[in-house]
Protein backbone atom coordinates (compact mmCIF):
# COMPACT_ATOMS: atom_id res chain seq x y z
CA UNK A 1 0.00 0.00 0.00
CA UNK A 2 2.82 2.37 0.81
CA UNK A 3 4.32 1.65 -2.60
CA UNK A 4 1.02 2.46 -4.33
CA UNK A 5 0.77 5.80 -2.52
CA UNK A 6 4.30 6.79 -3.41
CA UNK A 7 3.74 5.94 -7.10
CA UNK A 8 0.54 7.95 -7.23
CA UNK A 9 2.28 10.83 -5.44
CA UNK A 10 5.08 10.71 -7.99
CA UNK A 11 2.58 10.73 -10.86
CA UNK A 12 0.70 13.64 -9.33
CA UNK A 13 3.92 15.60 -8.87
CA UNK A 14 4.93 14.89 -12.47
CA UNK A 15 1.56 16.04 -13.79
CA UNK A 16 1.77 19.26 -11.76
CA UNK A 17 5.26 19.93 -13.06
CA UNK A 18 4.06 19.48 -16.65
CA UNK A 19 0.91 21.59 -16.19
CA UNK A 20 2.42 25.02 -16.95
CA UNK A 21 3.88 23.74 -20.22
CA UNK A 22 0.65 22.18 -21.47
CA UNK A 23 -1.81 25.07 -21.81
CA UNK A 24 -5.17 24.98 -23.46
CA UNK A 25 -6.26 26.93 -26.53
CA UNK A 26 -7.96 29.67 -24.51
CA UNK A 27 -4.83 30.42 -22.51
CA UNK A 28 -2.66 30.51 -25.62
CA UNK A 29 -5.09 32.74 -27.48
CA UNK A 30 -5.40 35.14 -24.56
CA UNK A 31 -1.64 35.50 -24.14
CA UNK A 32 -1.20 36.11 -27.87
CA UNK A 33 -3.91 38.77 -27.81
CA UNK A 34 -2.24 40.49 -24.87
CA UNK A 35 1.11 40.48 -26.69
CA UNK A 36 -0.48 42.00 -29.79
CA UNK A 37 -2.24 44.66 -27.71
CA UNK A 38 1.03 45.58 -25.97
CA UNK A 39 2.86 45.81 -29.29
CA UNK A 40 0.08 47.98 -30.71
CA UNK A 41 0.24 50.31 -27.71
CA UNK A 42 4.01 50.71 -28.11
CA UNK A 43 3.80 51.37 -31.83
CA UNK A 44 0.74 53.63 -31.66
CA UNK A 45 2.73 56.85 -31.61
CA UNK A 46 4.83 55.97 -34.65
CA UNK A 47 1.89 54.32 -36.37
CA UNK A 48 -0.28 57.43 -36.14
CA UNK A 49 2.01 59.39 -38.44
CA UNK A 50 2.11 56.56 -40.98
CA UNK A 51 -1.66 56.15 -40.82
CA UNK A 52 -2.21 59.87 -41.39
CA UNK A 53 0.01 59.72 -44.48
CA UNK A 54 -1.87 56.71 -45.79
CA UNK A 55 -5.23 58.40 -45.24
CA UNK A 56 -4.18 61.55 -47.09
CA UNK A 57 -2.84 59.49 -50.02
CA UNK A 58 -6.03 57.43 -50.12
CA UNK A 59 -8.15 60.58 -50.16
CA UNK A 60 -6.42 61.83 -53.31
CA UNK A 61 -7.17 58.70 -55.36
CA UNK A 62 -10.48 58.70 -57.19
CA UNK A 63 -11.93 55.87 -59.24
CA UNK A 64 -12.80 56.45 -62.91
CA UNK A 65 -14.10 54.09 -65.60
CA UNK A 66 -11.45 52.57 -67.84
CA UNK A 67 -12.15 53.58 -71.46
CA UNK A 68 -11.11 50.17 -72.81
CA UNK A 69 -12.77 47.75 -70.39
CA UNK A 70 -15.40 49.93 -68.76
CA UNK A 71 -14.39 48.68 -65.30
CA UNK A 72 -13.53 51.22 -62.63
CA UNK A 73 -9.86 51.77 -61.81
CA UNK A 74 -7.84 54.32 -59.77
CA UNK A 75 -7.32 57.60 -61.60
CA UNK A 76 -3.57 57.51 -60.96
CA UNK A 77 -3.20 54.09 -62.62
CA UNK A 78 -1.10 53.94 -65.78
CA UNK A 79 -2.00 51.52 -68.58
CA UNK A 80 0.47 48.78 -69.45
CA UNK A 81 2.82 49.70 -72.27
CA UNK A 82 3.34 47.35 -75.19
CA UNK A 83 6.97 46.13 -75.24
CA UNK A 84 7.13 46.34 -79.04
CA UNK A 85 6.06 50.00 -78.96
CA UNK A 86 8.64 50.78 -76.26
CA UNK A 87 11.37 49.08 -78.30
CA UNK A 88 10.39 50.97 -81.46
CA UNK A 89 10.43 54.30 -79.63
CA UNK A 90 13.83 53.55 -78.12
CA UNK A 91 15.32 52.48 -81.42
CA UNK A 92 13.92 55.56 -83.15
CA UNK A 93 15.61 57.80 -80.59
CA UNK A 94 18.85 55.80 -80.64
CA UNK A 95 19.19 55.91 -84.45
CA UNK A 96 18.09 59.55 -84.64
CA UNK A 97 21.15 60.51 -82.57
CA UNK A 98 23.57 58.51 -84.72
Amino acid sequence: MALALSVSSALRAASLAAAPRARGYAASAASGAMRRAAAAAEGAASGEAKEAGRRSAAAEISWVPDPVTGHYRPSNWAAAADPADLRAAHLARAYARA
